[in-house]
């Protein structure tokens, strides 16, 4: 009886889906929907907060006081983008103090590289920023309701800070003195980045794509990104690595 009342909750739930309806309570959702959606919003979760951790030492490093002003509000974005992750998942029944303590050893691996001068900061800003307004897009269109709301005031403040790194990474490379640092630092920078979209035709991404909790593969979300900021780089006079596909396992 279980089983059938479960393929029964999953017809009803894809026929919302299908129709482009937002699922809006536990109530409406199976174990697998809950599953996919839990590991997306428990990695974004800890991604701002990681975000915003690495950015804390900048501003008292930033070169000015209205540089220490902007990391600062960026530090606060930050951390009002994880509140609201773990917001999200506390009223899915999860113990996000535990998640917190958690995910300090589980997080992407380009959260542990060292931002070691302003070069490295701004080129991070650049690149991961605009990554993560890339995946956002997929998370506001999203058929969980309360994410893709949260979302959208998300991937706005998130754009926000790729304009401020876009801002310095120009002034970088067309400094004759600094063009050779930002180089560096986006050589260094890029396959770290180009690495966090994951692998392209994963199957786990084939099931966030079903229950639309993603809309794109992930070479396709990275694709995107990489086509919007090359030209922008290379117009800079930056050269811009190629792009790897990160093929699937």
């Amino acid at each position: 009886m279980l089983a059938v009342d479960q393929k029964a909750k999953n017809e009803e739930m894809m026929a919302k889906i299908n129709a482009g309806h937002k699922l809006e309570s536990l109530e409406e959702i199976t174990d697998e929907y809950k599953d996919s959606l839990l590991k997306l919003m428990i990695a974004q979760a800890d991604s701002e907060l990681a975000g915003a951790y690495g950015y804390v030492p900048w501003i008292e490093g930033a070169p000015n006081m209205p540089e220490r002003l902007a990391m600062a509000n960026i530090v606060k974005d930050e951390i009002r983008h994880a509140r609201a992750m773990y917001d999200l998942l506390d009223k899915v029944g999860i113990d996000t103090d535990a998640l917190i303590e958690a995910g300090m050893i589980n997080r992407m691996k380009v959260f542990y590289e060292p931002i070691k001068t302003w070069a490295d900061l701004v080129m991070f800003n650049f690149l991961m920023d605009r990554a993560a307004g890339h995946q956002l897009r997929d998370a506001a269109e999203c058929s969980w309701g309360p994410w893709s709301r949260a979302m959208v005031q998300i991937e706005k403040e998130e754009w926000m800070h790729v304009r401020h790194g876009e801002h310095w990474v120009k002034r970088y490379a067309e400094d004759p003195a600094k063009n050779a640092e930002i180089q560096k630092a986006l050589d260094f920078w890029f396959p770290k980045v180009n690495r966090v979209f994951g692998k392209s035709g994963s199957n786990t991404n084939k099931v966030f794509q079903k229950f639309r909790l993603k809309q794109r593969d992930n070479h396709d979300v990275r694709k995107s990104w990489y086509d919007e900021m090359k030209p922008i780089l290379e117009g800079y006079g930056l050269k811009v690595p190629a792009i790897d596909v990160v093929e699937k396992d």
